[in-house]
């Protein structure tokens, strides 16, 4: 990867803002809160950067941006690779998700502001020959235990073919009742759609695998958490017992998992989580090191559609293995309210504007009001 020593100099400002729940307009989907950050250097240069979310731990999340940003902000020529050596020194291999969502929000504001400096998009920075835009699918979630038919309603209303994909939570304890889902979405969607399964942890593994045993004929495009990606050894027999696709990855973080999923061959596509892995550093490593083994790489992106997504899509946009890319339809109107975003959804793809860095405008104002917590830091020098 290139463009990690690029002089960012000193950092002077960070704010933090942590937005109200968001709830969908037609008040169907998850409440989801979101933590956007802003990192000033002592030259004037703005980079923003995302970290995932995680309901009740939002504010310690924040604190630890805080501190990190401390650490850093009176390094003279702080550079992205300075901050990932000093990273690797603070956290002596004793990550977890919290620390690593702040990390990954910082890392993601020196990438904005290292594009800036070079006038470059952020994809530009990754690799030399970018692609143009990013294949994508839709995440449809809501809660199929309360409301089966409002489920399935949303599909039809807000998704039907416009996304190059799209995936859905179908697990139940009746696994004939999701069975009989996944069979009506296929009615609504067609085919031919490419249709992803989140069974997002199921608590009964004989449940488990009657389902997938089941689910095959209805042609999904993968299988996503069918068991805890942290038992390998189970992820391995799931795998290797089914002719589907098996991702995982969205709770990890740091590199070690992940080389031991690539060594027991456990999975077929990773999803690490692109605001909560640790940073773009680790996600592009681990990219490089699945390609060499099969395993092509579609970030998971439960966070905003703004910042994240941006930097979701240059990731995608900038390795040889990527699969079609998360986008969260129900998030696009809210995250307008506050950015304006640099991509457009065209054809089933994302086509990402060439701005410098992340390419994104955020309304500062906006936000503020749209938020529920802030923090504004300044360095110590």
């Amino acid at each position: 990867m290139n463009n990690q020593d690029i002089s960012i100099g000193k950092l002077s400002r960070l704010k933090i803002w942590i937005t109200d729940n968001h709830l969908s307009d037609d008040q169907w989907s998850n409440t989801k809160k979101f933590i956007i950050i802003k990192i000033t250097t002592e030259d004037g240069i703005e980079g923003w950067g995302e970290a995932f979310s995680i309901n009740l731990r939002e504010k310690g999340i924040a604190i630890i941006i805080k501190e990190l940003f401390r650490e850093i902000s009176n390094i003279p020529n702080l550079s992205i690779k300075s901050f990932y050596n000093k990273i690797s020194l603070l956290s002596d291999g004793h990550r977890g998700l919290d620390f690593s969502s702040a990390t990954s929000a910082i890392e993601i504001a020196l990438w904005d502001i290292s594009g800036k400096l070079k006038n470059l998009p952020l994809n530009s920075l990754l690799t030399k020959s970018p692609k143009p835009n990013v294949p994508i699918y839709a995440t449809c979630w809501s809660d199929l235990k309360k409301d089966t038919n409002d489920y399935l309603r949303q599909i039809e209303k807000f998704y039907g073919k416009k996304y190059g994909g799209i995936k859905i939570y179908p697990m139940l304890d009746n696994v004939s009742i999701s069975i009989q889902f996944v069979e009506k979405v296929r009615e609504i969607v067609g085919d031919e759609l490419p249709l992803m399964l989140d069974l997002a942890i199921p608590k009964d593994l004989d449940k488990t695998k009657s389902f997938l045993k089941e689910v095959s004929s209805f042609n999904p495009y993968w299988i996503e958490e069918p068991v805890d990606g942290e038992n390998i050894s189970l992820l391995t027999e799931i795998k290797n017992a089914f002719n589907m696709k098996v991702v995982t990855g969205e709770k990890q973080s740091g590199l070690v998992h992940f080389r031991e999923l690539i060594h027991r061959n456990a999975v077929d596509i990773f999803n690490p989580d692109i605001s909560g892995m640790g940073g773009l550093i680790d996600i592009i490593t681990i990219s490089n090191e699945a390609s060499n083994n099969g395993i092509s790489i579609s970030p998971h992106c439960w966070n905003s559609m703004s910042v994240s997504a941006s930097a979701m899509l240059h990731v995608c946009s900038s390795i040889s293995n990527s699969e079609k890319a998360e986008i969260f339809p129900d998030y696009i109107n809210f995250s307008k309210k506050f950015c304006e975003l640099p991509f457009d959804i065209v054809d089933n793809k994302a086509h990402i504007n060439k701005s410098a860095g992340l390419g994104i405008v955020i309304h500062e104002d906006i936000l503020s009001r749209l938020s529920i917590y802030s923090l504004d830091e300044k360095s110590n020098d």
